[in-house]
């Protein structure tokens, strides 16, 4: 069952990014990464920026992503600990 969840969160993550319902995708970037690991949230980032276009010029939702991805591996062991 977990994995569904996961699953479901991944593809409303693509589809909220791809339809610009950014406050949406915020939201659940955060709850995939607490729940789940934020490393699977890297692939997303790179096809998004190929997608638009963004390695012509500076692809910073791959940098953004990868930054996330090191904040949320040394965050996470403090939430969850306490």
């Amino acid at each position: 069952m977990r994995i569904f969840s996961a699953i479901s969160i991944y593809l409303l993550i693509i589809v909220a990014i791809l339809q610009n319902w950014l406050l949406l995708a915020a939201g659940l970037i955060i709850l995939f990464s607490i729940q789940f690991s934020a490393a699977a949230l890297i692939p997303i980032a790179i096809l998004t920026d190929g997608y638009f276009g963004n390695f012509l010029s500076f692809p910073y939702l791959s940098l953004l992503a990868i930054v996330w991805y090191l904040l949320v591996e040394y965050i996470r062991p403090l939430i969850i600990n306490e």
